[in-house]
């Protein structure tokens, strides 16, 4: 099955790209593109178009109001986005109105592929009698991806990362490491590992007090950046 592509950008040179990509990859035809919001909806509405890659920021319009044009018309198509490095707003408001993937500028082919691959996938969900591992599998991917780097640091894997955050999810006082230990069955040496990681990418915040005894007792809590993603259901 071929799959129509089209994309909204205001840089000729991005539009060029994403045309370029898009025919290196099997599956898909290239349906056209558009610079500005108007455009974008008058290409969207006259051109059959099954998902389109769309710029956040266009000029003093944003894809907010592309996605809001989108489920107001009730139309049957998915957006990728296109984000700056950090912009947890766009990603934030992308995810509540469905949008499928999230590109950060600057991206490669390989990640480009990736996600268009990821979209075919997806589209597998359509047919009967699949697994419930097969669903878990894809969702989970996707799920996280807003705010877990793609290249995690060495000794940092994604499913163990998430077990960790999901040990905030009920709390709203500080945790100390060998209460996370306790609800995450993961050792004090590798939990340490993790809780370093969150606290230099800004989800976590870490304090330390000291007990009766002297010794210095470190704990830990979400950061308002790590509460907004728990908000919005990430974790």
């Amino acid at each position: 099955m071929m799959y129509s592509i089209g994309a909204i950008d205001d840089e000729p040179l991005i539009i060029k790209f994403h045309e370029l990509y898009t025919d290196k990859v099997n599956g898909y035809v290239w349906k056209g593109s558009a610079n500005t919001l108007a455009s974008g909806k008058e290409m969207i509405l006259n051109k059959k178009i099954r998902f389109v890659i769309a710029r956040y920021i266009l000029g003093q319009e944003n894809g907010l109001q592309l996605l809001q044009f989108i489920r107001n018309e009730n139309i049957d198509l998915d957006v990728i986005l296109i984000t700056s490095a950090n912009d947890l707003e766009s990603i934030t408001l992308g995810k509540r109105y469905g949008v499928i993937d999230f590109l950060v500028k600057p991206f490669t082919f390989e990640r480009f592929k990736e996600a268009l691959e990821r979209y075919q996938s997806f589209q597998k969900l359509a047919k009967p009698l699949n697994q419930q591992t097969e669903i878990d599998q894809l969702f989970h991917d996707q799920r996280f991806e807003g705010f877990l780097p793609r290249d995690l640091p060495k000794g940092i894997t994604k499913e163990t990362a998430i077990r960790v955050l999901h040990a905030f999810n009920d709390c709203t006082t500080w945790l100390t490491t060998a209460q996370l230990s306790g609800q995450t069955q993961i050792s004090h040496v590798s939990l340490r590992k993790y809780l370093r990681f969150f606290s230099e990418t800004g989800l976590l915040s870490k304090e330390v007090i000291y007990q009766s005894s002297g010794r210095p007792l470190q704990q830990y809590q979400l950061t308002s950046k790590g509460e907004e993603i728990k908000q919005n259901g990430f974790i």
